[in-house]
This record gives C-alpha cells, structure tokens and sequence, in this order.
C-alpha cells in the first residue's frame, strides 16, 4: 500500500466520522430543542397553574381578612355605643338622684315639715328620757323587792280579786315598775281585752311610744 493510498483511506475515514458527528450532533440538538420546547410548555403549564393557585389563596386570605375587619370595626362600633349609653344613663340617674334630693330638701324645708321634724326629735329625746327614769326606777326597786321577798310570807286567807281592766288602771301587777322594754315584751303574750288595757293606760297615763306601737301591733294581728 502506498502513501498516497494510506492518505486516501485516511480521509475516507476522517470524512465518515465527522459526517457521522455531524448526525449525532444534529439528532442531539434536534432533541434538545424537542425536549426544551416540551418542558418550556410544562414549565408555562405549571407556572400558570401555580399562579392562579396563588392568586386564588391571596384573593382568599384577602377576603378573611376584609372580613375580619369588618368584625373588629363593628365590635368597636357596639362597644362605643355601649360606653355611650352608659355615659348616658349615669348622667340621667345623678341628674334624677340630685333633682329628688333638691326634692327632698325644699319639702324638709317647708315650715311644717321643719315643725314635724324638731317635734319628732323631742319626742325621741323624751322617750329616751323615759326609758333612762324607768331603767334607774327599777334598779332602785330591786333592793326594795329583795328585802320583800326576804320577809316570811303570811297565810293566804283569801284569793286577791283581779284588779278590773278599765281605762287609767293598772293592767297589769306591778306595772309602774316595769320598763318599756320589759312591758314590750310581755304584750306580744297578751290577750286583745289585756292589750287594751296596757295601749289605754299607756295613752293616759305614761304615753311611751314603744308601748304604745307594741300593743297596737299586738291587737291588729288579734284582729
């Protein structure tokens, strides 16, 4: 084989492997730009759904959250009317509570209520008195009664009639000597025609409020 022919057969060989890579490159590129263009719609595909997904959650998170605003704003709302009618109804009630002391003011004012205010203050005052005057009546009617009831007692000879319930009478032994408290709570175990007789004594002779109050309860519910 000569040189020539070794050259020849050298670049039949050359030729055929850069035609040959010039296939393969070409069939490499043709399915590079196939499988590019197949992704890049894949790609645009999934991009699109992606971003509607995201537009779909924005809108939505958009709406909850337009929603939850509204919800504060109208709270906000009903707690300022709260407060205000609050605000309201305490003015109206201290404007009332002042106008019904003015009330009560001018009415205490006027003469007769003045008179009927300082009577019932004297009257209190002398009640007091009285329960003072039968509180020391009866401790100096202790010792008294002590040395009685040391004394031998005498033989009954007879019975000692009841002395009659009239009006001005004592109703009831040892009356005088009883304080108001004490005539208070034996009326409650009274009869009507023994109450009686304790309000027309009280009313006619020692005129103690207490008393007097005590037995007339005590014949209105015998009533």
């Amino acid at each position: 084989m000569t040189r020539q022919n070794q050259l020849r057969r050298s670049g039949t060989r050359l030729q055929g492997q850069g035609a040959l890579w010039f296939q393969q490159t070409r069939h490499a590129g043709e399915t590079f730009v196939a499988e590019a263009q197949g992704a890049s719609v894949t790609f645009g595909r999934d991009m699109r759904a992606a971003s509607a997904k995201l537009i779909a959650s924005a809108g939505r998170s958009a709406q909850a959250f337009q929603k939850a605003l509204h919800k504060e704003a109208l709270d906000w709302q009903g707690l300022a009317l709260k407060t205000r009618d609050a605000y309201v109804a305490d003015f109206y009630e201290r404007r009332e509570r002042v106008e019904r002391q003015a009330l009560t003011t001018r009415e205490a004012l006027k003469p007769g209520a003045v008179e009927t205010t300082v009577l019932q203050s004297a009257h209190d005052l002398l009640e007091l008195a009285q329960s003072r005057v039968d509180a020391r009546l009866e401790e100096s009617a202790k010792p008294a009664a002590a040395k009685a009831a040391s004394k031998p007692k005498a033989a009954k000879t007879a019975k000692a009639p009841k002395a009659e319930n009239k009006k001005g009478q004592n109703p009831m032994r040892n009356y005088d000597q009883l304080t108001a408290k004490d005539v208070v709570t034996r009326v409650q175990k009274l009869s009507a025609p023994q109450a009686t007789a304790v309000l027309d004594y009280e009313r006619a002779r020692k005129k103690r409020a207490t008393v007097i109050r005590a037995a007339e309860q005590r014949l209105a519910a015998a009533s």
